[in-house]
C-alpha cells in the first residue's frame, strides 16, 4: 500500500470516530504493523493535522473537516498545502516561473484578496486555493479562464452537495443571490503570448461568514453539517482540466446555461461609467451584452454587476 494512500485511510478512520482509536485497531483494519501506523501518525502531525496521542490511541481533535493532502496527489498538479499564508496568490507568483501546473492551498489567508484588491475574509474551513497553469492561449483569449473556473467551481459544488448553484457575472458562484465563491485571475504575458496564468478561487464551505459579509453564505450554513473540501477541490480541478480543452463557444454556452445574470435588469459599475439595462447575452469575445432603456447595446468587459430585479415574463 502506498504511503500517501495509507495516510488518507488513517485520517478517514480517525475522522469517523469521536473517540480514540488504538494503534492495534488501526493496524488490524489496514493490515499493517503498529510501528507503521505510528510512523504515519507522526508524519501526519508534522504536516499539521491535529491528532492527539495518548495510551488509549489516536484521536483527530474536533473531528473537523480536513483537507487530505495525500489524496490530492492523484491530480496532475504539484500540490502545496499550507496552514497559513498571506495569500495563495502570493505563493503562486513565487512558484509560477518554475512550475508547469501547481495547486496552492491554505487553511487560512491573512491578506486574501478578491477583485479590485478587495479584502477576502479567509478563516479556517473554507477552500482558499490558486491554480498555476501555462495555457496555450494568447492574451485576448485569456478572458475564458475566468468562465472556466466559474463553471468548474459550480459543477464541483453541485456534484458533491446536489446544490443547484448559479453563476453571476463576472466571477461569482451564488446560491439564492448569496455569494458562495469568487474567482480571481492574474496573467503574465510577453508580447501576445501568455507565460502563465494564476486562477485564485475562494469557496465558503465550512467557514464562518463575517458579519460584514451580509451577501455571502457557506455550504455549512445551508446544510447544517461539514462538507468535504477535499472532494470539492478534486472535482473542481478535474472539471477545469476538462473545460480548458473545449472551444470558447462551448464554454460560453455552458456558462450561459448556469447564469443568473442574463435576462435580468442590472447596473454595471465600471471605472468610467454606470450602465443600467438588460443583460441579454455574452459576446463571442466574452463581454456582457447590455441593452439600455434607449435601445443602445453596450459591451462590458469588466466591472461590478448589481442585479436590480427579475424581468417580468
Amino acid at each position: 500500500m502506498k504511503s500517501r494512500n495509507l495516510r488518507v485511510q488513517i485520517l478517514t478512520i480517525l475522522q469517523k470516530n469521536l473517540n480514540f482509536v488504538s494503534g492495534a485497531k488501526l493496524a488490524e483494519k489496514l493490515n499493517v504493523s503498529r510501528v507503521t501506523i505510528w510512523k504515519h501518525i507522526k508524519k501526519l502531525k508534522e504536516k499539521g493535522y491535529p491528532i492527539e496521542i495518548t495510551k488509549k490511541g489516536y484521536k483527530l481533535l474536533m473531528n473537523k473537516d480536513i483537507i487530505f493532502e495525500d489524496k490530492l496527489k492523484e491530480l496532475p498538479y504539484k500540490v502545496y498545502y499550507f496552514q497559513e499564508v498571506t495569500s495563495t496568490m502570493d505563493i503562486a507568483r513565487e512558484k509560477a516561473e518554475n512550475e508547469e501546473k501547481a495547486l496552492i492551498l491554505a487553511e487560512t489567508q491573512t491578506s486574501g484578496k478578491g477583485r479590485l484588491a478587495r479584502m477576502w475574509y479567509s478563516p479556517p474551513g473554507g477552500i482558499w486555493m490558486s491554480l498555476i497553469i501555462k495555457p496555450d492561449l494568447n492574451l485576448k483569449e485569456s478572458y475564458i479562464l475566468t468562465y472556466i473556473a466559474s463553471i468548474s467551481t459550480a459543477l464541483a459544488i453541485k456534484d458533491i452537495t446536489g446544490l443547484k448553484v448559479k453563476l453571476k457575472w463576472p466571477n461569482d458562484v451564488v446560491y439564492e443571490e448569496k455569494k458562495l465563491a469568487g474567482i480571481l485571475l492574474e496573467i503574465r504575458a510577453e508580447v501576445d503570448k501568455i507565460q502563465y496564468a494564476i486562477i485564485g478561487i475562494g469557496i465558503n464551505v465550512n467557514n464562518k461568514i463575517s458579519n460584514l459579509e451580509t451577501q455571502a453564505i457557506s455550504l455549512k450554513e445551508i446544510f447544517k453539517k461539514d462538507i468535504s473540501r477535499t472532494d470539492i477541490i478534486i472535482n473542481l480541478v478535474k472539471y477545469f482540466d476538462k473545460f480548458i480543452k473545449k472551444n470558447s463557444n462551448e464554454i460560453l454556452k455552458s456558462w450561459k446555461e448556469m447564469s443568473c445574470t442574463l435576462g435580468r435588469e442590472v447596473k454595471i459599475l465600471t471605472t468610467q461609467e454606470i450602465i443600467k439595462g438588460i443583460a441579454f447575452d455574452l459576446s463571442e469575445d466574452g463581454a456582457l451584452m447590455i441593452k439600455d432603456k434607449f435601445g443602445n447595446v453596450h459591451k462590458i468587459y469588466s466591472g461590478d454587476c448589481i442585479h436590480l430585479r427579475k424581468i417580468e415574463k
